[in-house]
């Protein structure tokens, strides 16, 4: 991914510039202090990805990323600002991320993720059969349409909907069983009524895009017509499933699999009914990645293993194997500082957590790894 960084300060542009070169894929071929410059380079050159800070002195980022937009609106723009008050105008703008500062190295790298995800799915897609909407469901609930405009619904209701017919793949749903799931708590009464304005809400939304169909209602029930829907959790589940095992010929495929989890399915929206799903996706995500992150580590690809190594922290730090095969990586790397800095955080983290100290075993792995780096 070819990415430029725009921020007016310098020390900024340095300190994003070495993070991000700690990311596997991402190629800094620009960064700018102005908004006419990386304009200038936008327009002449190829560029996937744009990080730009919001308070410029020349222009204001969003402004300068609305009128980039039109011409080009492919190009994906994460928003870097000291100030948490831009996000929605930001969103607006169809930005991917909005991160505010300090920026922290998983944050940065979980953003480019997001931004690798859509990319992938774009480019693994038939070109004449293209979906008319694009659902991202790990780490959040997101649909996209062309290649980069998001729906805006105007209840979150009208939302869940949507993401509650999407998990019935195609299948009717009885309205009871909608009122018992979506408004649950609420008087019969109410959530029929409130049931047939959300689905209204919700075919409107779709309806610019062509969608407005999508809704089907028989018999009382209603379903999702996910024809011309292109949907990332589906996506990772056929392509986890195609892999009886992991070798030469196909481990770079499995790493594109593994970049398309982006989270846990809908992120921090607390959807009751979707638990098992949450539960059932992450539980094949994990056992997929630490069968990629072996094969990756008895081949010496360092690099890759590090970073869903890292990532599988972020998801739990506690984890005894992880921190073990993390700290046999630093180790291989003959990056000593790393390796203590890595156990000395195990170690914090258990006592902060639990109250305990780490097991002999990854105590005793820690010392033996320390001695082969003298």
């Amino acid at each position: 991914m070819k990415a430029i960084i725009l921020d007016d300060e310098r020390s900024m542009l340095l300190i994003l510039k070495k993070m991000l070169s700690q990311i596997p894929g991402v190629e800094i071929v620009g960064s700018f202090q102005s908004t006419a410059e990386a304009e200038k380079y936008i327009k002449e050159n190829k560029v996937n990805l744009a990080f730009v800070d919001i308070s410029m002195p020349e222009e204001n980022g969003i402004d300068f990323a609305r009128r980039i937009m039109k011409e080009m609106p492919e190009l994906a723009i994460i928003f870097l600002t000291a100030h948490k008050e831009y996000a929605l105008e930001a969103f607006e703008v169809h930005a991917y991320d909005y991160i505010v500062k300090p920026i922290s190295q998983i944050r940065l790298e979980n953003s480019v993720q997001r931004v690798r995800q859509r990319l992938l799915s774009f480019n693994h897609v038939n070109r004449f059969n293209m979906p008319k909407l694009h659902v991202y469901c790990f780490g959040g609930l997101e649909i996209r349409y062309g290649e980069n405009r998001t729906i805006r619904f105007t209840s979150s209701k009208s939302m869940e909907l949507f993401a509650y017919l999407l998990m019935k793949d195609g299948r009717f749903v009885s309205k009871w069983n909608v009122v018992d799931d979506v408004f649950r708590g609420m008087p019969l009464k109410n959530a029929e009524t409130y049931l047939n304005t959300t689905v209204y809400k919700l075919r409107k939304a779709l309806e610019p895009h062509g969608m407005k169909s999508a809704i089907l209602s028989s018999d009382e029930s209603y379903k999702l017509n996910k024809e011309d829907i292109y949907v990332d959790f589906k996506d990772f589940e056929q392509r986890v499933y195609s892999f009886s095992e992991i070798g030469s010929a196909n481990y770079e495929k499995a790493i594109i699999t593994e970049r398309l989890y982006t989270g846990e399915l809908f992120g921090l929206k607390d959807y009751c009914w979707a638990s098992y799903h949450k539960e059932r996706l992450s539980e094949m995500y994990w056992s997929f990645a630490k069968k990629l992150v072996y094969y990756l580590i008895e081949n010496k690809q360092l690099t890759a293993t590090h970073q869903i190594l890292k990532k599988l922290l972020y998801i739990n730090e506690l984890d005894e194997e992880i921190n073990c095969l993390l700290m046999q990586v630093y180790a291989s790397q003959k990056d000593r500082q790393s390796l203590e800095k890595q156990f000395k955080r195990y170690k914090r983290v258990l006592q902060r957590e639990l109250g305990v100290y780490p097991e002999k075993y990854a105590t005793n792995l820690y010392n033996t790894l320390l001695k082969t780096l003298k």
